[in-house]
């Protein structure tokens, strides 16, 4: 209960005295007793207002595109152990389709296709060396343009599955770009340097790692501030060698793969057998893996409908 401050009297809410008489009026009087006028009550500027709030919006807006933080997924920011659905995933869904890639993003892992340039100079997702039987094709990829190419069908990986649609590189970065990290592997400067402008272009080198065992790939997707993962025979060469060549990471077996974790390059295992090794080697200090089969070694968190 509030206290009465002292030496001052209390009043209503017209501002009349508690101990004030009341003014006497005369019963048969039809005179009315006259109440003090209420307070006038401040305007609200509604217009006024309303701007004000509309600036501050766009202000708070402005801060955030400044300040805020970025959410698209770069090398730097992947978890430990990450994993790189080769070809898509090509024992789970249809090589290099359309589907695997959106399946891999879906569920946490990292497309990881095969480039190649159609006769028409299109790179597009699709491995010069099992494309002919998983589309049917009756020429080579070289002789194909965009149209004929997209045209095609993938044949599922499994019995009882869809099959998949081909999809071109320019298609991958448009659909997913900076929702997760591309690793595609690249054999030669021809398919290397519109792949790379791609990417700069789209602005996502901090969220490529090209694979390829072609120093000079290497050295062009350095120069473009995309990082190289070695993948040929990495008892034949040096980790300076690799570095100078402009090697950011490397593949190497799963059994060997502990053993390169001290070098100054990322490395992941290939031939992963199941998760309970891929802990290990992460533990050890492996970033991550390459595998046909993702879901064998690091089981989705993300439940299918």
């Amino acid at each position: 209960m509030s206290k009465k401050k002292p030496g001052r009297a209390h009043r209503d809410r017209y501002g009349r005295g508690t101990t004030d008489p009341l003014p006497s009026v005369d019963p048969e009087s039809r005179e009315r007793i006259p109440v003090p006028d209420r307070p006038e009550p401040k305007k609200f500027n509604a217009p006024l207002w309303a701007g004000a709030i509309v600036v501050l919006l766009v202000a708070g807006v402005f801060a955030m595109n400044i300040f805020g933080s970025d959410d698209q997924l770069t090398v730097d920011s992947l978890n430990p152990p990450a994993v790189g659905a080769l070809d898509g995933g090509s024992s789970v869904y249809p090589a290099n389709s359309k589907l695997a890639f959106t399946e891999n993003v879906k569920f946490g892992y990292l497309p990881a296709p095969t480039l190649t340039a159609l006769g028409d100079g299109t790179i597009v997702a699709a491995n010069p060396e099992t494309a002919a039987e998983d589309m049917g094709l009756k020429k080579g990829l070289d002789e194909l343009d965009a149209d004929e190419f997209l045209d095609q069908t993938i044949k599922p990986a499994r019995k009882n599955t869809s099959p998949g649609d081909p999809i071109t590189w320019d298609q991958i970065v448009d659909e997913f770009g900076g929702d997760t990290v591309f690793m595609p592997a690249i054999d030669s400067t021809e398919v290397a340097t519109p792949a790379l402008k791609t990417i700069t272009e789209a602005g996502l080198e901090d969220s490529t790692l090209v694979r390829t065992d072609d120093s000079e790939v290497a050295r062009a997707a350095a120069d473009a501030g995309v990082g190289a993962m070695f993948t040929g025979d990495v008892t034949a060469t040096r980790n300076e060698s690799l570095s100078g060549s402009g090697y950011t990471a490397l593949a190497v077996e799963a059994d060997v793969a502990e053993k390169w974790t001290g070098v100054d390059l990322a490395v992941w295992a290939t031939d992963v057998k199941d998760e309970k090794q891929l802990e290990k080697l992460a533990d050890a200090g492996v970033t991550g893996a390459l595998s046909e089969n993702p879901y064998k070694i690091l089981p989705s968190e993300v439940k299918k409908n």
